[in-house]
């Protein structure tokens, strides 16, 4: 028993913010508890006209923020990066929580829940977007689990040698898989192609979503690496971040070349000049999402912490617009039962969100996430 308790000895108080991190996971536990035993009829608002609601925009905003652990594998391990090895155990981390809260909500997204495992059974449909999502996702987060396995199978004194001796080939599959499934997941949505707002929808989808992910991925190991260095004092890499936010900008532009081009070769440029609702949310996307954090990075905040930090803060809101309209009021249609979340939908998101915030303080605090000054990294 005392070898279990290991991890959890430390010298570092209860931080005060688990409290109600913890209080608003158990919360969620309980209503999803509920909601799997009286259906989501009794539960959400969701309805024949809106069959997606805040889960999906919930999880298809969580799936490129979890491209963190993609895009600093790739970077580190292929690219030749070696600075980067500093910080790919927390940005693993993060993707791994990532994709487990999107693979919660999910799963209480099926009517049928006890039935989840259908999409898995052989024979497969290969003609399905949904079906290659669904296997990329599973293979994925199961790679993630090894890759962060070091992490706690060290506190016990266990040496996983194998996964080191075997990192770029585990991570170069994880590549391989979060590439497949964040370019599939805008494919789904060229199936609406008279539902989705055009000022949305595009046959570019595919590489924008990608694109999205890339840059989401970097912010998001930009804001949790400076809220994890502060956190256990540790001293700010300046160059690391700096080269974060070189690679943020370079991705950044191409995508926002990408989303003009397509505007103006589509006819939808003129759109633009006619303010409307959809045109304002767009024109705030692109400018919160892509100019503000551009004018960030090629200011000389690049070469300080804060620039790579709010450039990703603001590259997530421009991603959340995005989410938010394709999967929920770009689709709108016009009918007597608008769909607002249920205040359960609400609070068990909230609660997820919570424990994946209790989950990563707990691993930040009482886990080694970083190299010891002077030592190598070994993932």
């Amino acid at each position: 028993m005392s070898a279990l308790l290991k991890p959890f000895k430390s010298d570092q108080p209860i931080p005060k913010s688990f409290v109600p991190l913890l209080a608003f996971t158990l919360l969620a536990i309980g209503l999803a508890i509920y909601r799997l035993y009286a259906g989501l009829g009794a539960t959400t608002n969701m309805s024949d006209h809106y069959p997606w609601g805040i889960w999906i925009t919930v999880d298809l905003f969580l799936i490129p923020v979890a491209g963190a652990a993609f895009t600093i594998s790739l970077i580190s391990y292929y690219f030749g990066r070696e600075r980067y090895h500093t910080i790919i155990r927390p940005a693993v981390l993060a993707g791994f929580l990532g994709y487990g809260v999107v693979g919660v909500l999910l799963f209480l997204d099926i009517g049928r829940w006890p039935q989840f495992y259908n999409i898995l059974v052989p024979p497969l449909n290969v003609h399905s977007f949904l079906e290659e999502i669904s296997i990329c996702v599973t293979l994925y987060t199961i790679i993630l689990v090894i890759e962060i396995a070091p992490v706690f199978l060290e506190k016990w004194g266990i040496q996983a040698k194998w996964i080191d001796r075997w990192i770029l080939w585990i991570a170069g599959a994880g590549i391989v898989l979060s590439t497949l499934h964040q370019s599939s997941l805008g494919s789904l949505f060229l199936l609406l192609r008279y539902k989705l707002h055009p000022l949305w929808w595009t046959p570019a989808l595919p590489v924008l979503f990608f694109l999205q992910a890339l840059y989401t991925g970097l912010g998001m190991t930009a804001i949790a690496t400076n809220i994890v260095w502060k956190m256990l004092n540790i001293p700010r890499d300046k160059e690391l971040y700096r080269r974060l936010g070189q690679v943020m900008s370079l991705v950044l532009s191409l995508y926002f070349a990408v989303k003009v081009g397509d505007w103006m070769g589509s006819g939808e440029f003129a759109t633009l000049m006619h303010p409307d609702p959809y045109v304002i949310i767009a024109l705030l996307e692109v400018f919160l999402g892509v100019i503000v954090p551009l004018v960030i990075l090629f200011s000389r905040l690049s070469s300080h912490s804060a620039g790579p930090f709010w450039a990703g803060v603001f590259a997530l809101m421009g991603t959340f617009i995005n989410r938010l309209v394709i999967t929920w009021i770009g689709v709108a249609e016009p009918s007597p039962i608008p769909y607002m979340p249920s205040w359960i939908e609400i609070f068990i998101t909230v609660g997820l969100l919570a424990g994946a915030f209790l989950v990563y303080g707990v691993v930040v605090r009482y886990f080694k996430l970083f190299p010891d000054p002077g030592e190598g990294h070994s993932h």
